[in-house]
């Protein structure tokens, strides 16, 4: 089987660790499988491919699908557009798009899961999101959940970290600083505890008001909140840094799913987070849920965590079941359905 990947704008994806993390883990286990993955130049002449995997559904990529179809490719599409907007905007743009002489961003989005030949999401709530906002039918949608490197934060060696910071049983953060994703929030909920926190991430230059604010805490506290910056996904201080700590918390505002948790768990490390519908559907109660905007919620939840461990069977789950091998198994299903 030869399979074409299709990424576009792969830094605007995922994070952390962009795109080309996802594609090439992915593209790693179907080759074990004994799947033959290109990942597709645009200005190759090849035809040869029996089926081209498109990831992301952003509106720009409804010529290329449309494209592929018109030549009879099969093509998979992983929709990656989990939405924390509220379905009346939803509604909203539906409905303009109905009155609108031109495609409409909507229209061209709708035209991609009409066309392809299977739709991938990466949770439930995803899947029900496609179909309650495109109408998308059940029968073209196939859930695979994400995966995680279990490997490599399972094999890391936490004294790369501690020996370099003199750090070890903290509270970890590992995210984009901004005021979204509630770094504020986390360090005045864990003022007066006694745990060391430490943070890693780039600062968003989109929010310079809550990178500011960030800044000043980190420095107001510095005897217990240390800031290190940012580390290269394939950094092996990142993996140590999960591995050195006791807890990672993330009570951002929303989020499409958390990755950072499932690396989190894959190093042995309890994982506090948000009840993100996304990331419930994949973990349910194998972490710590806070309300994100509760300062009271956030400081009991990770004082928990802290003492209690990640929860029962959390770990195992994540190793065995949330790994690129379990990705590739599934997909390699999915592609000979399309297939025959």
């Amino acid at each position: 089987m030869k399979v074409a990947f299709f990424l576009f704008f792969p830094r605007t994806i995922w994070a952390p660790g962009g795109g080309e993390t996802q594609l090439l883990k992915t593209k790693e286990a179907l080759e074990k499988r004994g799947v033959h993955v290109e990942l597709f130049d645009i200005w190759s002449r090849r035809k040869d491919y029996e089926l081209f995997h498109v990831f992301g559904s952003t509106y720009e990529v409804s010529s290329f699908v449309s494209t592929l179809k018109s030549l009879g490719v099969p093509v998979v599409v992983s929709a990656i557009a989990y939405s924390t907007k509220p379905v009346w905007q939803w509604k909203a743009w539906a409905m303009l798009d109905r009155v609108m002489p031109i495609p409409t961003v909507y229209r061209l989005r709708s035209e991609i899961y009409q066309k392809a030949d299977i739709i991938i999401a990466g949770s439930a709530s995803e899947s029900r999101q496609l179909q309650e906002f495109f109408g998308v039918p059940t029968r073209k949608i196939r859930i695979v959940p994400h995966g995680v490197d279990a490997d490599r934060f399972m094999q890391a060696d936490k004294d790369l970290f501690v020996s370099k910071y003199g750090l070890e049983g903290f509270v970890l953060q590992v995210s984009r600083v901004s005021r979204a994703k509630g770094q504020a929030r986390l360090i005045r909920a864990l003022k007066g505890t006694g745990l060391k926190l430490v943070f890693v991430g780039p600062l968003d230059p989109g929010d310079p008001e809550g990178t500011r604010d960030f800044l000043r805490l980190v420095e107001e506290n510095s005897d217990w909140v240390v800031y290190l910056g940012s580390l290269d996904y394939g950094d092996p201080l990142l993996a140590s840094a999960y591995k050195a700590a006791r807890v990672h918390a993330l009570p951002s505002a929303s989020e499409s799913f958390g990755l950072v948790n499932l690396e989190s768990l894959a190093a042995g490390t309890a994982a506090v987070s948000g009840r993100y519908p996304p990331l419930y559907d994949v973990l349910g109660d194998k972490i710590y849920y806070c309300n994100p905007f509760s300062e009271k919620s956030i400081r009991e939840t990770v004082l928990e965590a802290y003492e209690k461990g990640p929860k029962p069977g959390s770990v195992e789950f994540v190793r065995t079941e949330l790994t690129w091998d379990k990705v590739g198994e599934h997909l390699e299903a999915i592609y000979q359905e399309v297939l025959r």
